[in-house]
């Protein structure tokens, strides 16, 4: 049976050569897309991950040292970034063009979500150079978290449906959920849960959110 279900064996397997290819493309692409997309002088929306999306794709298909060049450097994007980069796109393209006046502004994120995550990626790299008494990284190949991280995304889901929180709830448990299920299926891009769901760009991205957050409330308290 194990044969046939991979992703309910004690040991998670590597993913095979063709869906580590397919993925390393498709998450470079999202990536680059959602990257570029404020640069594109256009103000509908839609066409700008249009051309943006049209751009890179080609650009993969002409320039075969493209990924191979971003994956020698940086590796391979996560699926959470994955699904965060479709999640953006299609809120964007679904919503109007341009507006002129807003009633509601959206909910900021809670510094809470961007701290664990830069927590998470500091504990990975000290683990990386044995500096932890607890091996961290290796828990990754197992599926007890995986599981775990299911349930949880799973729960955080329901709650924010339940308890009508801010949208943003939505969007990030949706994201977790999906790029798990993602992971158990196909287990790209390395096998490695914790590289599925944090990759150094997405953990940058949050220490650079967290970086703007303290320089916003610093702004504000020497104002006032």
């Amino acid at each position: 049976m194990n044969d046939w279900l991979p992703w309910l064996s004690n040991t998670s397997p590597l993913p095979t050569l063709a869906i580590q290819q397919l993925f390393h493309a498709t998450n470079w692409l999202a990536l680059l897309s959602w990257a570029s997309v404020s640069f594109v002088p256009v103000q509908d929306r839609r066409w700008r991950w249009l051309v943006c999306t049209s751009f890179w794709t080609l650009m993969m298909l002409c320039w075969d040292g493209l990924l191979s060049g971003l994956g020698l450097a940086f590796q391979t994007p996560g699926l959470l970034t994955l699904c965060l980069c479709l999640s953006t796109a299609w809120r964007d393209t679904r919503s109007t063009p341009a507006r002129l006046f807003y009633t509601t502004r959206p909910a900021p994120v809670s510094p809470l979500v961007w701290l664990m995550l830069v927590v998470i990626g500091w504990l990975l790299l000290m683990d990386n150079f044995g500096l932890l008494a607890l091996d961290i990284y290796p828990m990754g190949f197992s599926t007890g978290i995986v599981w775990f991280a299911w349930a949880l995304a799973m729960l955080w889901l329901f709650l924010a449906y339940w308890l009508d929180a801010a949208e943003w709830h939505v969007q990030a448990a949706g994201c977790w959920l999906l790029a798990t299920g993602l992971f158990v299926f196909t287990r790209a891009p390395d096998g490695n849960a914790w590289n599925a769901w944090l990759d150094p760009w997405l953990w940058l991205f949050a220490q650079a959110k967290l970086l703007r957050l303290w320089w916003h409330q610093r702004s504000r308290s020497n104002h006032s």
